[in-house]
């Protein structure tokens, strides 16, 4: 078992974010996969599970950027970003990795449940999404209801990999800074980001039939979106949370 984990994760790693250099480099993807197999061996609970390769990459990219210039590094090919990479002394290479590692468990102690066995905390996640956006969002609601989509059709990576795949890297790293700075309610939080992010695009849904609605969905990371929309986004979050989060309507445990 330990040996087909550690087979799947080497072959995830490389497909991790390949379309910034930096993930490409032999440095991080040697780290990257030593530090999601030591994780997942001290989890057995959950063990590796796809999807948290990508939850590894922006604290990658905060702990380089400590020492290097790591927007350069965003886009300058793999060859370049290693050879500065190298220039690094053994000291700094470490710390960068250990850091990463305290920062993923640290974020993952917080939903491991979404990597357990058929994966309970994402289905609870979607299914508090979908309430929020039916009370605040009606409209939207059942024009995905009329096309037969379910928000689990698209929603589920979004909680599995917390919007890694959706947004540019740099807005994810300013997203994530408010959700360690949250603790234990990052989860919660989440949810209501998401339920922002959906109602962010309505506008454009609200045109789109089955297939179209899909394709959108399931490619927003080539839309444009910037720091003022994710601002907007955690604005509205914190909003729905002080309205809906000890609302009988919303409560969890009601989707276990």
């Amino acid at each position: 078992q330990e040996l087909e984990m550690r087979k799947q994760i080497h072959i995830d790693v490389p497909r991790t974010l390949h379309e910034y250099g930096v993930f490409q480099t032999p440095y991080v993807q040697t780290r990257m996969e030593r530090l999601l197999y030591v994780w997942a061996i001290r989890h057995p609970a959950s063990g590796y599970v796809q999807g948290i390769n990508d939850l590894s990459t922006p604290f990658f990219a905060v702990f380089l950027g400590e020492h290097l210039d790591v927007d350069k590094l965003m886009t300058a090919p793999a060859s370049e970003c290693q050879a500065v990479i190298d220039k690094l002394d053994d000291e700094a290479q470490l710390a960068i990795e250990a850091d990463s590692f305290w920062c993923l468990s640290y974020l993952l102690r917080h939903v491991q449940d979404n990597y357990t066995f058929a994966q309970p905390g994402i289905q609870k996640m979607v299914n508090k999404m979908k309430m929020v956006v039916s009370k605040t969002d009606a409209r939207l609601t059942k024009h995905l209801e009329r096309n037969d989509i379910d928000f689990m059709q698209f929603a589920f990576r979004w909680m599995n990999c917390l919007l890694v795949r959706e947004l540019p890297l740099h807005l994810v790293v300013r997203l994530w800074d408010t959700y360690m700075s949250e603790g234990e309610a990052f989860p919660s939080l989440h949810v209501y980001v998401c339920a922002a992010f959906l109602m962010h695009w309505s506008p454009q849904l609200l045109s789109l039939d089955f297939a179209e609605m899909l394709m959108f969905l399931q490619s927003l990371n080539k839309r444009h979106v910037y720091l003022k929309d994710l601002e907007q986004w955690i604005s509205q979050a914190y909003v729905f949370q002080e309205t809906f989060e000890h609302s009988t309507h919303l409560n969890t445990e009601s989707y276990s």
